[in-house]
């Protein structure tokens, strides 16, 4: 008997065992995909540009929304911020060769904390509203609804007045394009991808005004958006926008021309026909984005390049196969994003 309940014990202690072991396995899994398993995201940027002129004054607002959404069309990550450039033509003029910052870099030097109600620098609102859509979709943002208050559309929500009370509707317009943007990336990640993004603008375009022709104050921004993962890009996107402004040599501003960012334009941009490649220009860029993916940011500042005509192109042949174009900007506006 006492046999028999020894082996018993031992029967029902190995049963406990196994019962154990079979939890343990199922603690790793979560919804069919396994603890720290790959995840899947999309890295997408929105651009709204508006012209600010005024006599004397050639001005464009071009807010930038970058975002990374998850395999539902939720936000996971916003950054929010504008190339607010400005050109003095007042004395018909081209005041070219200037340092343009965005808003984001400017910080407290941008000065809105002094005349804000809530003590917050625009940088400061802009990332809580940038925090505020995490979770949300593209129609949840597009439903935020706002209120007119000294000329400013400002939000109704108190959730969001508590940490931003400035115009909201160019940051909505953009962060909803960046949701539904047609060329966004996707990309797997394990991990909680970074989000980061840069922007840069020149003016080598512009010109004064003659007697045949205006004086155009060309200032052109590129932007750059990366989704880091361990150090390396999962995704990368770049845009650019080139508005003309044209003024007269009394600093009358007399055109604002803006038909989309250049990604937005596709064939429309015109460059295919010109290329050697017979690639657009959003092609080549898709084509370049592609290439620095598993990249550092080391590694994309070290990729070579020589002039042709004029343009920084690169040197490597697997480049080249791809995109023939100026990369120098885009090698700068990616490493810049890459935090």
């Amino acid at each position: 008997m006492k046999k028999f309940l020894s082996i018993l014990l031992v029967a029902v202690m190995l049963t406990a065992v196994l019962a154990g072991c079979g939890d343990k396995k199922k603690e790793g899994t979560s919804d069919g995909n396994t603890s720290g398993g790959e995840q899947e995201y999309k890295l997408g940027m929105g651009v709204s540009v508006s012209d600010g002129s005024s006599e004397g004054n050639a001005q464009v607002d071009a807010t930038a929304a970058v975002v990374i959404t998850d395999a539902s069309g939720k936000i996971v990550a916003c950054y929010i911020d504008v190339a607010q450039n400005k050109m003095d033509v007042t004395a018909g003029t081209a005041t070219m060769g200037q340092e343009y910052q965005t808003k984001q870099e400017k910080k407290e030097n941008y000065g809105m904390k002094g005349v804000s109600e809530i003590g917050k620098e625009w940088y400061e609102q802009a990332n809580f509203f940038a925090d505020f859509v995490v979770g949300k979709s593209a129609s949840d943002v597009s439903g935020i609804e706002t209120q007119e208050s000294g000329g400013h559309n400002i939000a109704t929500d108190a959730d969001i007045l508590a940490g931003c009370t400035m115009d909201i509707t160019a940051m909505t317009e953009a962060v909803v394009k960046a949701c539904n943007d047609d060329q966004a990336k996707t990309f797997k990640a394990s991990t909680t991808p970074v989000l980061g993004f840069a922007a840069e603008t020149e003016d080598s375009s512009s010109k004064d005004p003659s007697a045949e022709e205006a004086g155009l104050a060309a200032m052109y921004t590129t932007f750059g958006a990366t989704a880091v993962v361990d150090g390396k890009v999962a995704a990368a996107i770049v845009d650019t926008i080139q508005p003309k402004i044209s003024f007269g040599s009394a600093g009358e501003i007399t055109e604002f021309n803006f038909g989309g960012t250049k990604r937005e334009l596709k064939e429309g941009y015109g460059m295919k026909g010109v290329s050697g490649i017979e690639k657009e220009w959003y092609e080549q860029a898709d084509f370049f984005t592609n290439y620095v993916v598993g990249k550092t940011s080391a590694e994309i500042g070290a990729i070579a390049t020589e002039e042709s005509n004029g343009h920084q192109v690169a040197t490597d042949a697997d480049i080249l196969a791809g995109c023939t174009m100026d990369i120098s900007g885009y090698i700068s506006v990616l490493t810049k994003s890459i935090k």
